[in-house]
């Protein structure tokens, strides 16, 4: 069931009701709500409006399919998109003052794609959120935090970070290299990135753009003869990003970076899957951090069960939801002799984990167990984030 945010989900609105009025409206009501993403999704019969609340999606309005197309254009002239184009995808920019609420509103971030039912459009958002700039608040155990600190203090290898999107990853980066230039003045760090989401003072940012004939691999090259310290990719994306990334970790550079993986181990060997060689991994990767954000209990209306546990209820202040709010949940694997040889030998997934296992390694949902003791979230929504047995 979708939460009420606004107008009912499935309610429709008066035809003659002025579409830009409408738009305006959505955005509002997506930024007073929190959203992080506004979805307008074209069906046979309607254009679907869904936010991205906590991370998860919900259904909040259908307007009528008459106002579809209408809808869809305007997005594209606040975002300096061709209107005459609906054959092909095209990515923009919504001035922030387009929309109620744009003083806590970064920038808004436009993607429009073609499909059967019509052009489909989802709005980004990003929020000044100054609890979030200081690695400190981050809320990171405070083992991976002192080991993240040690890294940071290094002059070469390769941090990775993995995790699903929307796990934080970014953050977490842009955390780290503030940390950077308050802590050590002085040198050059540079970030490549598509796009660049938050600005941050001391550091260079370069922004990719989707097309052109800069790409990652090719920026990247070219950075390495600029003199940099500390480099920032936003993702490692393909094979060659990632053989550049592990050469210049083992170079005298200290790279940090994304990899859509969903356990640190499995980040190595997606590394080795990319055509990287064994020995460059063990040589050039430092440590790897996988993070998610499970949604946090609504501290209002939470309830325990008959077994004590805590539960989500709902109430007006969730949005119905129960949860309010999201808390970081992270591990982080540093390569030792034995993960060195483990890679070496080209090990499976399954062995490298157990491997970990017997060593004592606290995985995310060993990390989880303190969010329940301590009521901050449910099993259920761990086993969502975690995957499902995650206890």
């Amino acid at each position: 069931m979708g939460r009420t945010v606004g107008h009912q989900a499935g309610k429709q609105r008066p035809i003659a009701q002025d579409v830009v009025a409408i738009v305006n409206d959505v955005l509002a009501q997506a930024i007073a709500a929190g959203a992080s993403d506004v979805h307008f999704e074209p069906t046979a019969g309607d254009l679907t409006v869904k936010f991205r609340l906590d991370g998860l999606l919900d259904e909040m309005e259908r307007l009528p399919k008459i106002l579809a197309e209408k809808v869809i254009t305007r997005l594209k002239v606040m975002g300096g998109l061709l209107t005459y184009r609906n054959d092909i995808p095209q990515e923009g920019r919504i001035a922030t003052a387009a929309s109620t609420g744009a003083g806590r509103v970064l920038d808004l971030r436009l993607a429009v794609f073609p499909t059967i039912h019509g052009q489909r459009a989802v709005v980004r958002v990003f929020y000044e959120e100054p609890a979030l700039a200081e690695l400190d608040k981050l809320g990171l155990p405070p083992g991976i935090l002192a080991r993240l600190k040690q890294i940071a203090a290094g002059c070469q290898g390769v941090l990775l970070l993995t995790g699903p999107a929307g796990s934080g990853k970014s953050t977490t980066l842009a955390a780290l290299l503030r940390y950077m230039v308050a802590s050590q003045g002085g040198r050059s760090i540079v970030a490549l990135e598509d796009p660049v989401e938050r600005h941050i003072q001391g550091v260079t940012q370069v922004q990719i753009p989707p097309q052109g004939e800069m790409d990652f691999p090719r920026a990247l090259r070219s950075l390495l003869r600029q003199d940099p310290e500390v480099l920032m990719i936003g993702e490692i994306r393909d094979a060659e990003t990632a053989r550049i990334v592990v050469e210049a970790g083992l170079t005298g550079h200290l790279l940090l970076s994304t990899l859509h993986s969903g356990t640190p181990a499995g980040a190595l060997l997606r590394l080795l899957e990319m055509g990287v060689e064994p020995y460059q991994v063990t040589s050039a990767i430092g440590a790897v951090v996988s993070q998610r954000l499970p949604r946090m209990l609504c501290q209002r209306c939470r309830t325990r069960d008959s077994a004590g546990a805590w539960r989500a209820a709902g109430c007006g202040e969730c949005f119905n939801s129960g949860y309010r709010g999201r808390t970081l949940l992270a591990e982080m694997v540093q390569l030792d002799a034995d993960l060195r040889k483990a890679v070496l030998a080209k090990t499976d997934l399954e062995e490298m984990e157990a491997m970990l296992g017997r060593r004592g390694h606290m995985t995310l949902a060993h990390n989880g167990r303190r969010l329940l003791a301590e009521g901050v979230t449910t099993q259920a929504e761990l086993d969502r984030v975690c995957g499902t047995g995650s206890s």
